[in-house]
């Protein structure tokens, strides 16, 4: 995978991630919310009922005790009576509150503790230092927060009305029949207070609100990822095409440093052959000359003539040595041997096929039917003509097309490039052939003057011909065989 790909990928992620913690987040900060508001609610319920129960029975139970002994009046002496009677008129404008003094032996049936509430009065019964209890509850399609509190164990005071019935004042007797609430004993804990807060409501809002900030998220989220990827993937573009261009520089660098090293090489050989045979052949020759002559005409002691016999000999070694010369000379110019252009075209095609496909360009060759041959250097002229296409196919507009061709007359063979790209303006018609000179960003320009200089090693001529709009052709002419004149070039 690119680095451009992983980076996006780990972007994407980073983003679904965080969208999932904050959804996550914001959904169990708004619910524990939603809780503590139903909380508060369940200790005001409560607070307000347990406060009801203890004026019952600590200020008006006993007033009624001292004014109407013996009698029971349930509305003023009754605790649940009083808290179930307020809880009634409280629901007119709360319906979904609900308030229960739920017992396992309640004296109102309205009052009977249900499997849930037996539970939990059975667990304060059991361990009477937990006084209260809260959590959830279905009760049909709604769900409640419950909160309890351990009612109080029953004191001496309570069993005058719920001890044995026949203690119990006829009025309560009546009221409640002699079967449920009696039979309590001092101590005993089988009550408790329940409210419930219905919770279903604030905790659908809580997912929508969690609904709406997950949605405002994505959306600003998504634009703002977009933004971020776009950007991004324009700076990483650009950062691959100056990598890709450095790249393309350096490699041109080295093809350019490897054809001019060449060339170097050639001229060198060229100048140490042409430098020797000058400057020691003609020296080396007449002394050589002289010296045979002498031995040949003139009387000499035989020491002279033994001296003069050893200086004719090295004089012979410096003939040698220009021979051995104009042989690297000689061997040079079997380097330039007849060549099939049109072979030498096609093998270069390969090399140019990448960069054609990825622009789309069409190459049309109409090479000549025979073969096309003339003195050449395969390798040298290889470079030359890999410079004249590669720049045609810069030059080409984008899906443009780029025709290769070759004819021959009776002493020359003529390669004709021509793309249809913009053309070469007017005025830097007579600069392409000058080092350094490129109209192209980021080139050296010496792409073309190497070619030129190639060419003209063979003998040949390189013409351009260009009009604005219409495309450039460049034809190089190259002579059959060399002829003497050109050979003494």
């Amino acid at each position: 995978m690119s680095p451009k790909k992983r980076f996006t990928v780990l972007l994407i992620a980073i983003y679904v991630v965080s969208l999932s913690l904050m959804t996550i987040v914001t959904y169990l900060v708004v619910r524990e919310n939603a809780i503590r508001d139903a909380a508060m609610a369940g200790r005001l319920y409560l607070t307000t009922f347990s406060a009801i129960k203890h004026y019952i029975a600590e200020d008006l139970r006993p007033l009624f005790y001292t004014e109407l002994p013996g009698r029971f009046i349930v509305q003023g002496m009754s605790r649940s009576f009083a808290a179930s009677h307020v809880a009634m008129r409280v629901q007119r404008d709360l319906p979904n509150y609900q308030y229960k003094n739920a017992s396992l032996n309640a004296t109102n049936p309205l009052n009977d503790a249900d499997e849930f509430e037996k539970n939990i009065i059975a667990r304060f019964a059991a361990n009477r230092n937990v006084k209260e209890w809260s959590g959830f509850r279905s009760r049909g399609s709604s769900q409640f927060y419950s909160m309890a509190v351990a009612g109080e164990p029953f004191a001496e005071d309570c069993l005058k009305c719920h001890g044995n019935p026949e203690d119990a004042p006829a009025e309560f007797r009546e009221r409640y029949g002699t079967k449920r609430g009696y039979n309590v004993r001092a101590g005993d804990l089988i009550d408790a207070t329940f409210v419930y807060i219905p919770i279903g409501v604030p905790l659908a809002d809580a997912r929508k609100v969690v609904l709406v900030f997950a949605g405002i998220y994505l959306l600003f989220g998504t634009v703002i990822l977009s933004i971020v990827l776009r950007r991004f993937s324009a700076l990483y573009n650009r950062t691959d095409e100056d990598r890709q261009r450095i790249e393309d520089v350096n490699l041109e660098l080295m093809n350019l440093n490897h054809d001019m090293e060449t060339i170097i090489t050639e001229r060198t050989m060229n100048l140490i052959a042409l430098s020797v045979a000058d400057r020691v052949r003609n020296p080396a020759t007449t002394i050589a000359a002289t010296f045979n002559r002498i031995l040949k005409k003139e009387e000499l002691s035989e020491p002279l003539r033994g001296r003069m016999t050893d200086m004719l000999i090295e004089a012979q070694k410096l003939d040698a040595i220009v021979k051995d010369y104009e042989a690297v000379l000689k061997k040079k110019q079997t380097m330039f041997k007849l060549e099939d252009l049109n072979e030498i075209v096609t093998s270069i095609l390969p090399l140019v096929e990448k960069d054609r496909k990825a622009r789309g360009i069409r190459l049309l060759l109409n090479l000549a039917a025979e073969p096309k041959r003339c003195m050449a250097n395969r390798q040298l002229l290889r470079v030359a003509i890999l410079h004249i296409l590669k720049n045609a196919l810069e030059s080409a507009s984008e899906e443009g097309e780029v025709s290769v061709a070759t004819d021959a007359d009776e002493d020359h063979v003529r390669l004709v490039v021509t793309d249809n790209g913009v053309g070469i303006p007017p005025e830097d018609q007579s600069k392409i052939f000058s080092l350094f000179f490129s109209s192209k960003k980021n080139r050296l320009g010496m792409g073309l003057p190497l070619a030129k200089q190639i060419v003209g090693e063979h003998k040949g001529e390189i013409e351009v011909k260009s009009e604005p709009g219409k495309g450039t052709a460049f034809t190089l002419t190259f002579p059959v065989r060399w002829t003497e004149q050109e050979l003494s070039k």
